[in-house]
């Protein structure tokens, strides 16, 4: 039954037919006796479990798709290439997946048409993907596509391209103010008058790409500014059903999902999922060092960010990085330290999702940080994105343009990591920061491979998380249903998920009280967790380590994964609560003067004494 859900999914895959000739495939024919034209140049693959044809050598302009794969929110990715006629009169026939096709089949309207229906904001939005496309499409001479109106079409929220068209002159992004001028009527009223201005100056010339691009931050944060907008987030974290020891951790802490417990600066602001690798015994240590360091790191990072009157993206993404850095290196001195070798160096993976205040304001923007191949996907009512692309070698050998990503996923080691925290130092790390505005209630969900392997995560789309999304169903509550429906599909692994839901509305008290009810309260231990109260945000690798070390060490030297919390789904159960409570039971009443009677009795006495913390014993009467 499974087997026949996932091919019913696959058989759905609308591909673009770059180059098919309509005339002689009209829909419901049959290109190389295997895909199936839908209408124009949509097909289908009617042997999707079979891998698609390719030429011996890729052409330039295919390898310019695999570079940009990477972008894999706005860009398809090449599928197949097919070489149709006679050896003489040979015609190539190139496919594209993740094209910006509906689940009818039928083509996203382009960017004209979605600009014209959208919010003010999402205006803003989509104009500012555009701008972003530029640099990186330039570089490998696609710029052209961004004006060719047909070719930028708009899914939701994003901006989605149907195929690349390579530069046959020299493009310039005065060209897209020729074009967007055209629409300055359409402009919703509150942007009107910016947006007239704007598009006449980038006509003009007068802005460079950085330029543009900060013009519309302005703009956007202008517009929030009237602009509600409340983040609610949780997390949840669980063995699986094969693995002993959980390895995973995340922020919000499972012990402290309750807001009030949450630090006032990191609050509805960040979410974390780390993985941990290297076995019990490091895996647990290097995720939940990762946590604990990123909050502290962060809670002064956020804090610069709402005060910095220079603040700016490009700063922002550029200190994301640099904590990222911190951490490995952190991990790495521990390895170093420990002599620990190749697999059993500890490391974990990182995906992170901060939400800044830019000069105090609340904002619409989104950074997420991403190491290894714990992954991020945006939920909206009409579609899920997969943010993040995994660092892994079936990706690396796509974006460095060496092959298909269907044969490339085949390789033996194609799920093999190429990097993650603490495995190698951070001269090697590339985190990857990415930004990206919301326009629109959506559900940013955040997750280890426990949840995401085999696809599940689109597997579960519609039954489990649009409802978080539409039917305010409780976070807590959502969070766990997603762990249980993973172990149900997967199990094989530790699962972690981190849920944040953004609507545009003001928050609700009734709804937070009773969500916050709803948790249930824990006392949480200190002195079992990783002290890193006391370490400034600037410490060394070094320092920290030995900090570490020196407080969690065994007589050997080794790290005793009893020393961590492993962070698991279950409610901490306070220690010595019942012995607590009489002791405190018992002073107040000899306070009160109504526990006197109790005392003359010797048993009492004795209990008291064996109990009660030496510098109270004085209180106690003496034996008669």
């Amino acid at each position: 039954m499974e087997n026949q859900e996932q091919a019913t999914a696959v058989e759905q895959q609308y591909l673009w037919a770059v180059g098919l000739d309509t005339d002689t495939f009209p829909p419901d024919s049959l290109v190389a006796d295997r895909y199936r034209v839908i209408s124009s140049q949509i097909v289908v693959d009617t042997d999707a479990f079979s891998l698609p044809e390719l030429p011996l050598e890729f052409q330039t302009y295919v390898v310019s798709y695999l570079k940009l794969s990477r972008l894999s929110l706005h860009l398809p990715r090449p599928y197949g290439l097919l070489l149709i006629g006679e050896e003489l009169n040979l015609s190539e026939v190139f496919l594209l997946e993740n094209v910006p096709i509906d689940r009818q089949g039928n083509l996203h309207p382009t960017l004209a048409e979605g600009w014209a229906a959208a919010s003010a904001l999402r205006q803003i939005n989509l104009l500012w993907q555009v701008l972003n496309l530029w640099q990186p499409l330039a570089e490998q001479n696609m710029a052209r596509t961004l004006i060719d109106p047909n070719l930028v079409r708009v899914d939701g929220m994003w901006v989605r391209l149907l195929e690349l068209q390579a530069d046959v002159a020299a493009v310039d992004i005065s060209q897209l103010g020729d074009i967007w001028v055209q629409w300055m009527d359409l402009a919703k009223p509150e942007i009107a008058e910016a947006i007239a201005e704007f598009f006449y100056s980038l006509g003009r010339g007068e802005y460079n790409i950085n330029g543009a691009i900060a013009y519309l931050d302005h703009m956007s944060l202008k517009v929030m500014a009237a602009q509600p907008l409340t983040v609610r987030m949780a997390s949840a974290t669980d063995v699986g059903q094969k693995r002993e020891h959980n390895e995973d951790a995340c922020y919000p802490d499972v012990k402290r999902q309750k807001r009030t417990e949450q630090a006032d600066s990191l609050r509805d602001r960040l979410a974390i999922v780390c993985d941990g690798l290297g076995g019990h015994e490091g895996g647990e240590i290097a995720s939940s060092l990762a946590i604990k360091t990123l909050e502290q790191q962060l809670k002064t990072l956020l804090h610069q960010a709402e005060n910095d009157p220079d603040f700016s993206a490009q700063g922002f993404i550029a200190q994301l990085e640099m904590v990222a850095r911190v951490v490995n290196n952190q991990i790495v001195a521990i390895n170093d330290q420990q002599q620990r070798q190749a697999q059993q160096r500890m490391g974990t993976t990182l995906v992170m999702a901060v939400m800044p205040r830019p000069h105090g304001k609340m904002n619409n923007e989104i950074y997420v940080v991403h190491v290894g191949d714990s992954r991020f996907y945006c939920v909206t009512k009409d579609n899920l994105r997969q943010v993040t692309l995994d660092d892994d070698v079936s990706t690396r050998e796509t974006t460095l343009g060496y092959n298909f990503y269907a044969y490339s996923s085949q390789r033996i080691d194609g799920g093999a990591l190429i990097q993650a925290l603490g495995t190698r130092g951070s001269d090697m790390l590339v985190p990857r920061v990415q930004r990206f505005f919301i326009d629109e209630d959506c559900l940013l969900l955040l997750c280890s491979d426990g949840l995401s392997d085999f696809d599940r995560v689109e597997q579960i789309y519609e039954d489990y998380l649009l409802p978080v999304l539409n039917e305010n169903k409780p976070l807590d509550r959502s969070c766990q249903d997603l762990i249980d429906r993973a172990n149900e599909l997967n199990g094989h692994d530790n699962i972690t998920v981190a849920l944040m839901r953004c609507r545009f509305r003001l928050a609700d008290p009734d709804e937070d009280l009773a969500s916050e009810n709803a948790v249930p309260a824990v006392i949480h231990d200190v002195e079992e967790d990783i002290d890193t109260e006391d370490i400034h945000p600037e410490a060394s690798a070094g320092d920290l380590a030995v900090t570490l070390i020196d407080s969690k060490t065994s007589e050997e030297s080794g790290f005793e994964p009893s020393d961590i919390d492993s962070a698991k789904t279950e409610v901490a159960v306070p220690k010595r609560t019942s012995s607590a409570f009489m002791i405190i039971l018992i002073l107040v009443a000899l306070i009160l003067g109504s526990g006197l009677a109790a005392m003359q009795f010797p048993q009492v006495k004795e209990w008291v004494r064996q109990n009660l913390p030496t510098s109270l014993q004085q209180f106690v009467p003496p034996n008669s």
